[in-house]
């Protein structure tokens, strides 16, 4: 007999928390937990600097979900509310948050596998690829912390849970998401998370304890990502205007449409935003105006979308169907490191999520420290060379290039020096400062930048709609650089490298890169670049 979805709510008041009966697509079900006693939530501290206070003891979970997501019942939670937002951090799932915007009447976030949610996933670099060799699905994928669970449906342990100055504190260990196995990572997963009127403000302290003392390649993080239920419209903005109320990009991130239900989609390339934010469609306001759920956070600019599994049009939390968004910098994944990241959801209109983001602070010129409390500052080295690691033990970062090995000849001229994705207004500067110290064979190197709207290497031809929205301004100049001198004694010098006059020193600077000459097609490994500081302000001799 053929089963028709069945959707009932019934709410039981129990100790002041709300528990709805719940059903899933197949049957109905209804769980409710014993009586839990609910700390009581105080009023957060004043604005300033966030301070990641941990619980004084563990409290239980304040509240049971006994809606299935096919065979798995969801389970024990702690949830807030304000009066247009609901949140419910779920322990069977690493402590994920799940959405439910009561204006809409709906959850947001996407819960088919523990592969998806919303939150930091993590990556380490490409000579971690093999450790995934032995996943049934995820051969290519590495190293890969994640925070609800792994591809066999086991879900990461939660190890700590309370509440502190009103924020729902959870501590989980993540699992290798390409295993089926439970397989536990020394990757430590700290969140904090509270309801703000129509936001959502999390704080995440990630900590590696790999203890290989391995120099680790960079990968490319999902710091934060975000999966919505449903196929929606995706919303950003990578225009010369930032921070202006510019009208924004909005796309279906759909190539061509074949047939009815067979459609070519967007790929997964990234491209670059000027303001650090996407947005997804998840219905109207009560005025008629789209209504969003917005995802912040700093250095949003290195982007990517795409919406999966169209045909098969679900909209629930269960459903494969779904929207993703998320932020993708570039970090090494340090063995022993601790990273401090925050971001926010905003739901509602537009307007509302331009406007908490425009009141958050940002760099606007480049101002690079490479000092001890800095570290690499978010940069990275690109194809080939290792440095001391972060934390940092002393001032400067000190990267030696290595290169790469082909037909058994090793060539550092491909290795460079990258920044992490920005929105500098080219008109607000035309030169910067670069401290450092060279040792090795070259006399010139050159800073090369890369300009919003720009593909940096190429672009497929196949997919000419997702580049006109991706990279209206096309592939990068190959005469976007500008030389500069370099005294090989291994001693720190202050090099100035102007950028005026230079036709490709317009609209938004979204990358720096010190990369080889290219005169020289080859440079023999071994070279050593030792950079204290770039950016505007000259530093001290």
């Amino acid at each position: 007999m053929k089963h028709y979805s069945i959707w009932t709510v019934l709410c039981i008041t129990l100790m002041n928390v709300t528990v709805p009966f719940s059903c899933n697509h197949e049957e109905i079900v209804a769980v409710v937990g014993p009586s839990r006693t609910i700390p009581p939530i105080r009023t957060p501290p004043p604005p300033g600097p966030f301070i990641y206070v941990t619980p004084n003891y563990q409290s239980n979970w304040t509240y049971y979900n006994g809606v299935k997501i096919y065979d798995k019942i969801i389970g024990p939670g702690s949830v807030q509310e304000s009066d247009v937002l609901r949140i419910e951090v779920r322990q069977d799932y690493g402590a994920s948050v799940q959405i439910y915007d009561k204006v809409t009447k709906q959850n947001l976030i996407n819960f088919y596998d523990l592969g998806r949610e919303s939150g930091m996933s993590s990556y380490s670099g490409p000579e971690d690829i093999p450790f995934s060799d032995d996943s049934p699905r995820w051969k290519g994928i590495g190293y890969n912390p994640l925070q609800a669970g792994d591809d066999g449906g086991n879900p990461a342990p939660v190890l700590y849970h309370g509440f502190v100055d009103g924020w729902i504190y959870t501590k989980a260990q993540c699992l290798s998401w390409p295993h089926t196995t439970a397989k536990l990572l020394p990757f430590f997963y700290e969140q904090w998370v509270r309801v703000d009127g129509n936001k959502v403000h999390v704080k995440v302290r990630l900590t590696h304890r790999r203890a290989d003392n391995k120099f680790h390649g960079p990968g490319e993080q999902e710091w934060p990502m975000m999966f919505v239920n449903g196929a929606r419209k995706v919303y950003f903005y990578n225009g010369p205007a930032p921070f202006t109320n510019a009208p924004t990009t909005v796309t279906d991130a759909i190539e061509q449409t074949v047939s009815p239900g067979n459609y070519i989609l967007h790929q997964g390339t990234i491209y670059g935003q000027t303001e650090p934010w996407q947005g997804v469609e998840i219905g109207k306001n009560p005025d008629g105006a789209p209504r969003m759920i917005g995802l912040y956070t700093p250095g949003y600019f290195r982007a990517n979308y795409n919406v999966m599994s169209i045909p098969a049009n679900d909209s629930w939390e269960g459903g494969n169907t779904s929207t993703y968004v998320s932020n993708r910098p570039f970090y090494h994944l340090d063995s022993e490191n601790v990273w401090l990241k925050e971001y926010t959801y905003v739901v509602g209109t537009e307007q509302q999520v331009r406007e908490f983001v425009y009141a958050q602070p940002r760099q606007n010129t480049p101002d690079f420290h490479f000092r001890k409390a800095d570290g690499r500052n978010g940069w990275f080295i690109w194809d080939g060379g290792y440095d001391q690691q972060e934390p940092f033990v002393a001032d400067n970062w000190k990267v030696t290039f290595t290169g790469k090995t082909e037909n058994g000849v090793t060539n550092a001229w491909g290795t460079k020096l990258m920044s992490g994705y920005h929105s500098f207004l080219a008109s607000e500067f035309n030169s910067v400062y670069i401290r450092m110290a060279y040792s090795g064979p070259q006399t010139q190197l050159h800073l090369t930048w890369l300009l919003n709207g720009q593909a940096p290497d190429g672009m497929d031809p196949r997919y000419p709609n997702q580049n006109k929205v991706r990279f209206p301004n096309g592939i990068r100049n190959r005469n976007q650089f500008i030389p500069f001198n370099v005294i090989n004694d291994g001693k720190m010098h202050t090099y100035k490298v102007s950028f005026a006059g230079h036709p490709m020193w317009k609209d938004i600077v979204q990358q720096f890169e010190i990369t080889h000459s290219g005169d020289s097609h080859f440079v023999p490994p071994g070279e050593v670049i030792e950079l204290n500081y770039l950016g505007v302000n000259k530093p001290g001799e």
